[in-house]
């Protein structure tokens, strides 16, 4: 199958053609999209800036407390994005900056595993009050980076729609 192929069959897709014959689906969609990226965003920040040694005040566990927020909120975002996408894939694939968005969005998961397999359960034994150390600041940092990089390319995405380069 070449591309073009697979992306009629995805735009013929049951999802896409209800969405994109419905008056409120793709306004649902986009509600939900920001609800679910409040959640991921707001709760990214707080965990984020707790491990970088910004709000110290903020015990380590009530801190990670909030990343159920950011699995739900992402989980949300990946439904909405999906629906997104089938609505319309030749809007989307042939985007710069959505390619480089799915890019950014699967670094940071790398990141967010990486961070929970080898260092999530030291830091909830941390003491309150005490910083991490400086891996987990780097992998803090990249995770905030990451995400607000993500953020801007999904603005971006109207902007580079029909053009097959950022430059």
């Amino acid at each position: 199958m070449t591309e073009g192929e697979v992306l009629h069959w995805i735009k013929e897709l049951p999802l896409g053609a209800a969405v994109r014959e419905s008056r409120w689906m793709f306004a649902m969609g986009e509600t939900l999209h920001f609800i679910g990226l409040c959640l991921m965003a707001g709760g990214l920040l707080i965990v984020d800036l707790r491990l970088l040694g910004f709000i110290r005040g903020v015990p380590m566990r009530t801190a990670l407390a909030f990343l159920p927020f950011v699995i739900v909120g992402f989980l949300i975002n990946l439904a909405t994005g999906i629906e997104f996408f089938v609505t319309d894939p030749f809007m989307y694939w042939p985007n710069p900056a959505f390619k480089l968005k799915l890019t950014l969005i699967v670094l940071a998961g790398l990141n967010a595993l990486v961070f929970t397999v080898m260092d999530h359960r030291h830091r909830l034994v941390l003491a309150d009050g005490k910083t991490t150390g400086a891996y987990v600041k780097l992998a803090a940092g990249l995770s905030l980076s990451l995400w607000l990089c993500v953020l801007l390319l999904g603005r971006m995405l109207p902007a580079f729609e029909g053009s097959t380069s950022f430059f």
